[in-house]
């Protein structure tokens, strides 16, 4: 999680420079002192997901597949848990745009709502290129190879206008160099 923050963050920094897509109007001014913060948090749903279930080799049943989707809605009930609430109700919104809609495709495929395009919000659109690359560069007990960076590169630019939004793909090959 720490890793996706880092991605996310830095490709949110640079959006900021260059002031693409209004993002410090989008995201608001108070984001940007715990973005990375809030994309590291951006999982905080899997804490309903088994451990057992989290760390399985072996193909995983409709249902399994199922609890691990959900972990995108659960952030909600999560957030509900916290005791005392750690960041404003700006960032708190924010914060579960992120973790609901992290999952969802440009191309409207994805879940846990099918949203697409520009319904998705901002930050989870920045968040999915980083989550995907993260998910993709890091060792997994089931995976027979270790995908290199490159390789990883490819397939987030291969994904331009179908899981990701293609500006935002160049944002992240702007960015990767500094993963």
């Amino acid at each position: 999680m720490e890793q996706v923050g880092k991605y996310a963050d830095l490709m949110y920094q640079f959006m900021m420079k260059t002031n693409m897509e209004n993002v410090s109007e989008i995201l608001g001014g108070e984001f940007r002192n715990v973005s990375g913060q809030i994309f590291a948090l951006h999982d905080v749903g899997r804490h309903y997901i088994p451990f057992a279930l989290l760390n399985k080799v072996g193909k995983l049943t409709p249902e399994e597949l199922q609890t691990i989707k959900d972990h995108t809605v659960n952030a909600r009930r999560a957030m509900k848990t916290i005791y005392r609430q750690p960041f404003s109700d700006e960032v708190m919104k924010r914060w579960e745009e992120i973790s609901v809609y992290h999952h969802e495709r440009f191309d409207g495929t994805g879940y846990p709502e099918g949203r697409a395009g520009t319904e998705i919000p901002l930050g989870a659109r920045i968040c999915a290129i980083a989550d995907t690359y993260e998910g993709i560069v890091s060792w997994k007990p089931y995976k027979k190879k270790q995908t290199t960076r490159q390789e990883a590169s490819g397939i987030i630019e291969s994904e331009a206008g179908k899981q990701f939004q293609p500006e935002l793909v160049e944002v992240f090959k702007h960015c990767v160099a500094f993963f």
